[in-house]
């Protein structure tokens, strides 16, 4: 329960609270033998750490941790491969937010190939929480391409990667919600700078007929809004108006436009998963779990 509501309260900023429930579930998981529980938790640690823009401090508790719980070469199990695996996806996403993309592809590289071990998405909640395989896997890799601006990659890969292809799904298994709906904003922002604002509209709207209320919370979904308002040259679609209205967000093409002056609420600084400039506000260091015997 600790794990999962650090979870929830870094997705809202309540950065304090989520450290402390973090903190708590590592702890539990180790005094409990639990290595695998304990790295999940060091995971989401990593993501907080991510957040708040802490990269050095996210890629190296990744790290060691993936050391102390790196699978043997040959059998071991499914938890064992996800719990490495998305210590490996963390340890890259804070590498490539550093402007290290060699680091990064090299912890991708292991990443994939855990999820080759497993094969299909695997989930246990009280292990490793959120699902990962082959789909998870490429989606985050992906995440990579618009972190250094490359829009054009995210749509190319987009569209070559077969585990990126819903029809592909069904045999490779689905990726977990919250992951989903972020591959659908990294595809309305890529759409949105490579010219696409009707493609990217139909993402932003299946983001949010897939979570409204997660939507709102995401910084990405108003900045993109905010681009496809800079960019459209014509009047706005009853749908962009209505979009820009749902995720409060406020713009000089809307302005000009909207004469029924619902557009009238600031952009709404919100998570967005990736960074956030403001200090983690803690009186606590990070500190690793000890992963031997409590």
């Amino acid at each position: 329960m600790l794990r999962l509501a650090g979870t929830y309260l870094t997705q809202v900023r309540q950065y304090d609270i989520a450290y402390t429930a973090l903190a708590g579930a590592i702890t539990d998981a180790r005094r409990a033998g639990d290595m695998l529980a304990a790295g999940s938790g060091v995971g989401g640690m990593c993501c907080l750490l991510v957040r708040q823009g802490r990269l050095d401090e996210a890629e190296r508790i990744a790290a060691q941790s993936m050391d102390a719980v790196e699978p043997k070469i040959t059998g071991a199990e499914p938890d064992h491969y996800a719990v490495w695996g998305g210590l490996a996806m963390e340890a890259a996403a804070a590498a490539a937010r550093n402007n290290r993309p060699d680091v990064a592809k090299e912890y991708r590289k292991a990443a994939r190939v855990a999820a080759a071990a497993v094969g299909t998405s695997h989930r246990n909640v009280s292990r490793h929480w959120s699902v990962f395989g082959p789909v998870t896997a490429a989606m985050k890799a992906l995440e990579d391409s618009m972190v250094v601006g490359d829009a054009r990659a995210v749509v190319r890969k987009a569209g070559e990667q077969e585990e990126l292809s819903p029809k592909v799904w069904r045999r490779l298994g689905k990726p977990s919600t919250n992951d989903g709906n972020r591959f659908t904003l990294d595809m309305a922002r890529a759409h949105t700078r490579t010219g696409d604002l009707s493609a990217a509209m139909d993402e932003l709207t299946r983001a949010r007929d897939a979570a409204p209320e997660w939507m709102r919370h995401q910084n990405m979904a108003a900045e993109t809004m905010q681009e496809i308002l800079g960019k459209r040259r014509r009047t706005l679609t009853t749908e962009m108006r209505e979009m820009a209205n749902y995720l409060g967000v406020v713009g000089l093409a809307a302005t000009q436009r909207d004469t029924s002056g619902t557009l009238r609420r600031q952009l709404a600084c919100l998570a967005d998963g990736v960074t956030d400039s403001s200090p983690l506000r803690s009186p606590y260091s990070i500190r690793l779990p000890r992963w031997g015997a409590p």
